[in-house]
């Protein structure tokens, strides 16, 4: 089971390694192949997360796959963490690492939901408004909700702003209900 905690502090640590030998990018992207290879490879999930795995099996095999293709500060907190059976911290630990590299970077995460597809063009046009909006630069997750009817929902930070048309039916439902109920 995930630890937070846990996974904060491995991803404190190494981020301050990181920034103190500037490789945060690279890092980042080691923890992001290594992450993306346990949620999409069943069987290296299976390998790595298995409690009767020998540590010394589990190193050798994870040096085998990753030691020509990510850092070496990446390899030795990956060999750290198998070494402290902190094998399900690893994905924990690598959202950690992000979310302190945008804290850094002055850089704000946000989920751009729309009913329909947006199109490069419109995706750099709406990052552009927001960034002006907000004075941050915006990292940006687009997902596809077909239940949103039209227009898009941008959420970041603690903020939601709705300019979807179930958002603004959903308003109106509540406006007529306060209003009717007002009237009671």
């Amino acid at each position: 089971m995930a630890n937070h905690q846990v996974a904060r502090r491995y991803a404190e640590a190494l981020f301050a390694t990181a920034l103190k030998y500037e490789v945060v990018k690279s890092v980042e992207s080691d923890l992001n192949s290594i992450v993306g290879l346990l949620e999409n490879d069943e069987q290296f999930r299976e390998f790595v997360t298995a409690p009767y795995t020998g540590r010394e099996e589990k190193i050798a095999i994870v040096e085998k796959l990753f030691s020509d293709r990510v850092t070496a500060l990446t390899m030795q907190v990956l060999r750290l963490m198998l070494v402290k059976r902190r094998e399900d911290e690893i994905t924990g630990m690598r959202d950690e690492f992000v979310t302190l590299r945008r804290e850094h970077e002055g850089v704000i995460f946000a989920t751009v939901t729309s009913a329909f597809e947006i199109d490069a063009k419109q995706k750099t046009a709406l990052l552009a408004k927001l960034e002006k909006t907000i004075g941050k630069t915006i990292e940006a997750e687009f997902k596809l909700e077909p239940q949103l009817i039209g227009g898009i929902r941008v959420a970041y930070g603690n903020y939601v702003l709705d300019g979807s048309i179930r958002g603004a039916l959903s308003n109106l439902r509540d406006k007529l209900r306060h209003d009717l109920l007002k009237q009671s």
